[in-house]
């Protein structure tokens, strides 16, 4: 939550900039209503008078901007950590699944108004409940954010990755060929496959990864996560720490 303060401190001078520029319009508005009542009832206006009535306009109004501008940061604040908490995982410090099923949704329409390519890779690595077993799910915990620190490694800045569930792990690549795509998953292949130094042990593993593309194997979010999801299981199927591509015709295999 450190770069969320770093963030409210940068807008301390534009909020001290905006405090004085509201106090100015109040001052002003308070003196020509005074010069107002002074003219309208022909009381003479002296400038002393003139003095005091700013001061006091000042000291009125400054304590009330500066609780209504405080409050304001306050709840934009708790607004951020709000979307913190919503759409990002506490553990790893990517995004969740929620997070990834809008913004995949949102980037699919993109896609489609300018007939681009993307894909969604779904990862599961590969005996990770041996993992906890053998070393504790604190040994757990902290592999699986070594794994999502390698898996970012391998993406680019447009590339979007989310632990879904557990140990699985979903990525889009939009506006990305299938030769660079496959160019990717075996890098990420041969990331996971180095082993992981975890509180002195080392851990060997791997990953099984599918692959459904954009709009080939469906125009919707939660249909190419679901076809994503069977080609990884067929990636297991086939002996494991490797990738698969969903065929339409893996569903009537499942059926």
């Amino acid at each position: 939550m450190e770069q969320g303060k770093n963030k409210y401190t940068k807008w301390s001078n534009k909020v001290i900039f905006i405090l004085i520029g509201l106090l100015l319009i109040k001052v002003s508005e308070f003196n020509i209503l005074y010069r107002f009542i002074h003219w309208f009832w022909k009381i003479p206006l002296v400038g002393k008078e003139e003095f005091i009535g700013t001061i006091i306009t000042t000291v009125i109004f400054t304590p009330f901007l500066f609780i209504v501008m405080k409050q304001r940061i306050r709840l934009e604040a708790a607004e951020e950590k709000f979307k913190t908490l919503s759409y990002y995982d506490p553990l790893t410090g990517l995004s969740n699944r929620r997070y990834f099923e809008e913004k995949l949704t949102d980037s699919l329409k993109g896609l489609g108004n300018e007939r681009k390519p993307g894909v969604v890779i779904f990862l599961d690595f590969d005996e990770f409940k041996q993992v906890n077993d053998n070393y504790g799910h604190g040994v757990g915990d902290l592999l699986l954010q070594e794994m999502g620190n390698r898996l970012l490694d391998c993406l680019g800045k447009e590339d979007t990755i989310s632990r879904y569930a557990g140990d699985e792990f979903v990525i889009f690549l939009p506006n990305t060929d299938k030769s660079s795509v496959l160019k990717i998953v075996k890098r990420i292949i041969e990331e996971i496959n180095k082993p992981f130094t975890i509180n002195n042990i080392r851990i060997n593993t791997s990953t099984s990864i599918g692959l459904a593309f954009y709009p080939e194997h469906g125009t919707e979010a939660i249909t190419l996560i679901r076809n994503a999801d069977i080609a990884m299981y067929k990636a297991k199927l086939q002996g494991k720490n490797t990738y698969g591509v969903f065929d339409w015709g893996d569903i009537e295999e499942k059926v």
